[in-house]
């Protein structure tokens, strides 16, 4: 059990659906895939479970059903090293899960059901304060209601731990809350929700980031896929453009999440955000050559290894 914890991640577990198919469907289109995996997923899951093998104590607060889908997504958890004492079995929900089709370029479609994931409550995440005052993280999603998102923002604050919003999916904030938040994650779909700013390019993704730091928020990142990230940064007078190495993609479903936990690991191991950023985008590009949500998440040695006479593309 681990009794003091670098990060504890608030958010959402289900169990991914994965078929790898030529191109992904259109509408009213039936397609046959030419492979299937049943792999543990969730973006929260994801994201303690990416944070575990890099090297960080890790505790999960989630819930999932009174079913078998739930107690695999324990064991997986806790068999890397996740503490699990915070993950709930909810009477009469089912576990959350994702339907997820993957084309050749690693480019995804997915649905997801949130199941229990929806019933986590303020009661839940009160009932971690005494862990909450011990970590130097936290980092939620917002694959939950968006109240008990809200109640976790102001309660890591209150108790004195950095807040890392994945505001993934977008839902309506309030205002005041935006100014709780140490980093804010998102991608160049969710930039462009949140502001007025069509993000095609990392010119327009700063431009997005300016905005989205004009809310209050310290530091801002829009994740652009196969372009890297930007990064805004408390008291840096422009914004900063990070291009991943040379890949060859195969699955991309979890790499924004692999980029969120490594970025945080890494700004708590280092303290540089800067840093932690040029690493995170490394990190993530690694996870989409390899098959799978958590089964792509590499570990500190896998990462060390892999940028070895690794080139950035121009």
């Amino acid at each position: 059990m681990v009794e003091e914890v670098d990060i504890i991640v608030y958010g959402s577990l289900n169990m991914d659906f994965v078929a790898y198919v030529r191109h992904l469907p259109r509408a009213g289109e039936t397609i046959a895939a030419s492979s299937f995996a049943m792999v543990p997923g969730g973006k929260a899951a994801n994201q303690a479970v990416a944070a575990s093998r890099l090297g960080s104590a890790v505790a999960m607060v989630g819930r999932v059903g009174e079913d078998e889908l739930g107690d695999k997504m324990r064991i997986h958890l806790e068999s890397d090293g996740v503490d699990c004492r915070f993950l709930r079995r909810t009477p009469g929900v089912e576990t959350g899960v994702a339907s997820i089709a993957v084309d050749p370029d690693g480019q995804n479609t997915i649905i997801t059901f949130l199941g229990a994931n929806a019933c986590v409550s303020a009661l839940d995440i009160d009932a971690t304060l005494p862990l909450l005052r011990r970590a130097r993280y936290v980092m939620l999603q917002m694959e939950m209601d968006p109240d008990a998102g809200e109640h976790i923002i102001r309660l890591a604050k209150k108790s004195g731990a950095s807040v890392v919003l994945n505001l993934a999916p977008v839902v309506p904030i309030r205002e005041d809350l935006y100014s709780l938040v140490d980093l804010l994650i998102v991608n160049e779909t969710e930039a462009s929700q949140l502001t007025d700013v069509s993000v095609t390019s990392p010119e327009t993704a700063l431009r997005a980031a300016s905005k989205l730091r004009d809310k209050g928020v310290k530091n801002v990142v829009v994740t652009l896929g196969r372009e890297g990230a930007v990064l805004q940064a408390d008291g840096a007078s422009e914004g900063t453009h990070y291009m991943p190495p040379l890949v060859q993609a195969v699955d991309a479903t979890a790499a924004g999440d692999c980029f969120v936990a490594a970025a945080t690991h890494f700004w708590n191991d280092t303290g540089d955000l800067q840093a932690s950023v040029r690493r995170a985008v490394d990190v993530a590009a690694l996870s989409v050559t390899r098959k799978g949500a958590q089964p792509s998440l590499p570990t500190l040695e896998e990462f060390l290894q892999f940028m070895q006479g690794k080139e950035r593309r121009p």
